[in-house]
C-alpha cells in the first residue's frame, strides 16, 4: 500500500508540522506587513536606524552588508567587448583560453582588460576553462535556449576556474607563539601583536592590543585565533568517538583568521573596517593567545566575471563522489558570477576567495544523488560572499554548505531552494558570521547544528549565524558554547534532536525569535547594506525596495514529497527511498545499485560482486528515530542463497546488534526491542552464492492488544 509522507515525529517527542499548504502560510504572512512585528535583536529605532540587542557579554548580530563584490553595494560592471569566439571546434576550450590571453594583453581600462563574448550557440569542452589574469570577463549570449552552451565532455574537470590556489589551513607554532607565521592565507607579515581585551565580542569593531606600535591608520592587518585544547573541551568537541576511534574535530595548532583594515587607532585600542565574525575569550584562547599583526595582502585573481552563459553535462544518476562535471570555481577577489544556467553539474559552485557575488544562478538535477553522503552546490570556501537570487532544484543534497574554519559575513539572500532529503547546511569546523535572508525552502531544513562524529567529526559547524524571514519546512538551530544562533521572523518547525549520531542529550536550543511571523524590515541584510552605504546600494544591486515586492518566491511549492510505502502490519517504511551507501555494486551497474533494496520495485534488486568477505548496506534513516523490526526479502530465482546475515542500528556512534539469522528466503521479519538509532546496517558474511536483496525495510510496528503480542511473539 502507498501513500504520501504524513506527519514527521522524531524520537524525542517533537511533533512537526506537516507543511501541507505553503502557500496559504504564506499569504497568511503577507497580510500582516502593514503592521509587521519587528524583532528584539534587530530592528529600527524611532530615526529609522538600526537598533541591536546585545548578548550579557556583548554580543550582537554582526552587519552583514560587506557582503558582496567590492565590499557589497557596488554594481556589477557591464564590460565592453574585446574579442569574440564562434563555436565549432572539436573543442572549444583552447580557442577561449585562446581569446582570453588575448584580451589579458591588451591594456587596462577603467580595471578591465575587456570581455571575451562567446557568440550563441553550443561550445563543446573536454577542458577546463582557466581564467589566470585579472581584469578578464567571460560572457555568454545569455542562459536560455538561443544563448550560448558549454557542453561538458570528456575526462573529469571543472567548466570554469578564475585562479587556481585554494586556502589552506595555516598553523600557529605552538611551541614559539611569539614567532609570527611565516605566511597568513598567503600574506606576507610584519608587525605583530597580541589582543589584549579579556573578551573581545562578536560584530566589534573595536577591541585593545597589546601594543599599536608600528600599526598606521590604513594597515591590514590579520587576527588569529587559535584552536586550543581548553576551547576544544570547552565546545564539547573533546569527546568524540566513531566506531570506537577518536575523532578531530580541529587539532590543536590551526587558527581563524579574520582580515581588517585598521581606521582608527586611539592609544592601543584599535578600530577596524569591519565587524569581526568571532568572538575572542583570553579564558580559552591563551596560551598562546589571539596575534594581531600587519600584513601585505598577496597578489591575487582580480575584476573577474562570468555571466550568461548554459554550462550543460549529460544526466547521470550517481553518487557526488563519482560525478565527472563541476561548474565554476571563484578563487578570486572582488570577482561575480551572473545569469548561469547549470544543468546537471555536481558540486556546482565553488567559492573560495573575497568579496564575491554570485547572482542568477540556477542549478537543475534530474536524478538525485545517490548515497547518504551529499554534494552541494555552493560551496562557501572564502568570505564576504554573496549568493543572491539563485534557485537549485535537486534531492538528496546541500544546498549551501561552508567548510572549517571561514568566518564571514556571508549571505545567502533571497534564494529559492526545491529538493526532497536536501539542506542549507554549514557542514564542518567552526564557521561563523552567515546570514540566510528571505531564502525558501519549502520542502527542506536550515540547520546551524552540532554534526557531531558526522563525517570525519565535523563537530559544531556553525556559529554566529542568522535565518532572517525564511521558509523551510525544518529548523535545525542550535547554540554552541559560548555563542549564538538565531532563527528571525521563519515560518516552519524547530526540529529538536541530539547531535548526530548520539541518542541524547538534545542539543541546547538556539535563539527563535517571531516564530511562524515574518518582522520587518523584510530584509535584514538590505536593511544594513541601506544603512551603511544609502538607498542607492541596494538600487546597485538591483534591488528597487526592502519590501515584500523584491522576494517573490515566497509562495513556491515544494516538490512532491516521495510516496511512502506502509505494511498492513509493520506499518510505515522507515527505509523507502532512504538514501543508502553499499560496500559492493555487482559490476558497478546501477541495475544492481544498492538504492533497489529500498525503492519497493520488487523487479530490481541490490547485487553484490563475486567472491568478497562481506556484503554490506547501510540506510540513513535521518535519525533519531525509534524502530523495532526489519523485514527482508530476496530476490525471486535467487532465495536461499544467504546463509548468515546480522542487522545493526548506529546507537550512540557505534553499531548495536539488533537482530541476526541464518536464512532470509522470500520474506523474513526480525522483531527486537525497540531502539534509537540513526543509521541502519545489513551485513551478510556467509552466502552459498552471490545473494541479492529486493527488499529491506525498517519499521516501528505499534504492538498492542492480542495482534500485537502474536506478532512481538513471532
Amino acid at each position: 500500500m502507498m501513500k504520501q509522507r504524513g506527519e514527521v515525529t522524531d524520537n524525542m517527542g517533537v511533533s512537526l508540522k506537516k507543511m501541507t499548504s505553503v502557500v496559504v502560510i504564506l499569504l497568511a504572512a503577507a497580510t500582516t506587513l502593514g503592521a509587521a512585528p519587528q524583532s528584539q535583536w534587530v530592528y529600527p529605532g524611532p530615526d529609522g536606524k538600526l537598533v541591536y540587542k546585545t548578548t550579557p557579554a556583548g554580543d550582537r548580530i554582526m552587519d552583514f552588508s560587506y557582503a558582496g563584490y567590492m565590499g557589497g553595494g557596488v554594481a556589477l560592471p557591464d564590460v565592453p567587448v574585446a574579442a569574440v569566439v564562434k563555436p565549432g571546434g572539436k573543442d572549444d576550450t583552447a580557442a577561449i583560453e585562446a581569446a582570453i590571453r588575448q584580451v589579458a594583453a591588451l591594456p587596462l581600462k577603467n580595471g578591465f582588460h575587456g570581455a571575451v563574448l562567446l557568440a550563441p550557440g553550443t561550445f563543446t569542452c573536454g577542458q577546463t576553462i582557466w581564467i589566470d589574469s585579472s581584469g578578464i570577463v567571460l560572457r555568454g549570449s545569455g542562459s536560455g535556449q538561443d544563448g550560448t552552451t558549454i557542453l561538458m565532455t570528456g575526462p573529469r574537470h571543472q567548466a570554469i576556474s578564475i585562479g587556481r590556489g585554494r586556502r589552506p589551513y595555516q598553523p600557529l607554532n605552538d611551541e614559539a607563539p611569539d614567532v609570527a607565521p611565516s605566511g597568513v592565507n598567503g600574506q606576507s607579515v610584519g608587525v605583530k601583536t597580541f589582543l589584549a581585551d579579556r573578551y573581545v565580542p562578536q560584530g566589534a569593531t573595536r577591541f585593545k592590543v597589546a601594543s599599536a606600535a608600528g600599526l598606521a591608520i590604513g594597515d591590514t592587518i590579520s587576527i588569529g585565533r587559535p584552536v586550543t585544547a581548553a576551547w576544544v573541551k570547552f565546545m564539547g568537541m573533546d569527546n568524540l568517538v566513531r566506531d570506537g576511534k577518536h575523532q578531530t574535530w580541529i587539532a590543536r595548532g590551526h587558527v581563524e583568521v579574520q582580515t581588517r583594515r585598521i581606521i582608527a587607532i586611539s592609544g592601543n585600542t584599535l578600530t577596524v573596517d569591519m565587524p569581526l565574525a568571532d568572538s575572542y575569550d583570553a579564558r580559552l584562547l591563551n596560551p598562546p593567545g589571539c596575534w594581531v599583526q600587519k600584513v601585505k595582502q598577496a597578489p591575487a585573481i582580480t575584476q573577474v566575471g562570468v555571466e550568461h552563459l548554459h554550462i550543460q553535462c549529460p544526466p547521470l544518476e550517481i553518487a557526488y563522489g563519482n560525478a565527472p562535471y563541476s561548474a565554476v570555481h571563484v578563487g578570486g577577489n572582488d570577482c561575480w558570477v551572473r545569469d548561469i544556467y547549470c544543468q546537471e553539474t555536481m558540486n556546482s559552485t565553488v567559492e573560495s576567495g573575497k568579496r564575491i557575488t554570485i547572482e542568477n544562478v540556477r542549478v537543475t538535477h534530474t536524478y538525485p544523488n545517490l548515497g547518504a553522503s551529499k554534494p552541494t552546490d555552493f560551496s562557501i570556501e572564502g568570505t564576504q560572499i554573496l549568493i543572491d537570487r539563485c534557485k537549485i532544484t535537486g534531492d538528496n543534497e546541500y544546498f549551501v554548505w561552508t567548510t572549517d574554519l571561514q568566518p564571514g559575513p556571508n549571505v545567502i539572500l533571497n534564494s529559492t531552494f526545491l529538493g526532497r532529503e536536501s539542506r542549507v547546511q554549514p557542514h564542518m569546523r567552526w564557521s561563523t558570521g552567515l546570514l540566510v535572508d528571505n531564502c525558501t525552502a519549502p520542502g527542506g531544513g536550515i540547520d546551524f547544528m552540532n554534526r557531531g562524529v558526522a563525517g570525519s567529526g565535523h563537530g559544531w559547524t556553525m556559529g554566529w549565524a542568522v535565518a532572517w524571514n525564511c521558509i523551510a519546512q525544518t529548523y535545525t538551530i542550535e547554540n554552541p558554547p559560548g555563542a549564538a544562533n538565531w532563527a528571525i521572523g521563519c515560518i516552519g518547525s524547530p526540529l529538536i534532536i541530539p547531535r548526530y549520531f548520539d541518542s541524547g542529550p538534545v542539543m541546547p536550543a538556539g535563539i527563535f525569535d517571531s516564530p511562524e511571523t515574518p518582522v520587518a524590515p523584510q530584509s535584514l541584510y538590505l536593511a544594513q547594506l541601506q544603512q551603511r552605504l544609502g538607498a542607492k546600494a541596494i538600487e546597485n544591486i538591483g534591488y528597487a525596495s526592502n519590501t515584500l515586492a523584491m522576494f517573490p518566491d515566497k509562495a513556491t511549492k515544494p516538490l512532491p514529497p516521495w510516496p511512502e510505502q506502509v505494511d498492513p502490519i509493520l506499518g510505515v517504511n522507515l527505509a523507502f527511498h532512504r538514501p543508502v551507501n553499499a560496500n559492493s555494486v555487482r559490476g558497478k551497474l546501477l541495475q544492481f545499485a544498492g538504492e533497489n533494496a529500498v525503492n519497493g520495485d520488487p523487479n530490481k534488486y541490490w547485487m553484490m560482486n563475486d567472491r568478497i568477505p562481506y556484503a554490506q548496506i547501510v540506510v540513513d534513516v535521518a535519525g533519531p528515530v525509534a524502530i523495532n523490526a526489519v523485514e527482508l526479502r530476496e530476490p525471486p530465482g535467487m532465495l536461499g542463497r544467504v546463509q548468515q546475515y546480522r542487522v545493526e542500528g548506529q546507537v550512540n556512534s557505534g553499531w548495536k546488534l539488533l537482530s541476526q539469522g541464518t536464512a532470509i528466503g522470500d520474506r523474513r521479519i526480525d522483531r527486537f526491542p525497540p531502539a534509537t538509532v540513526w543509521k541502519v546496517r545489513l551485513t551478510i558474511t556467509k552466502a552459498a552464492v552471490t545473494p541479492g536483496i529486493r527488499q529491506f525495510g525498517v519499521y516501528f510496528e505499534k504492538r498492542s492488544g492480542p495482534q500485537g503480542a502474536a506478532a512481538a511473539a513471532q
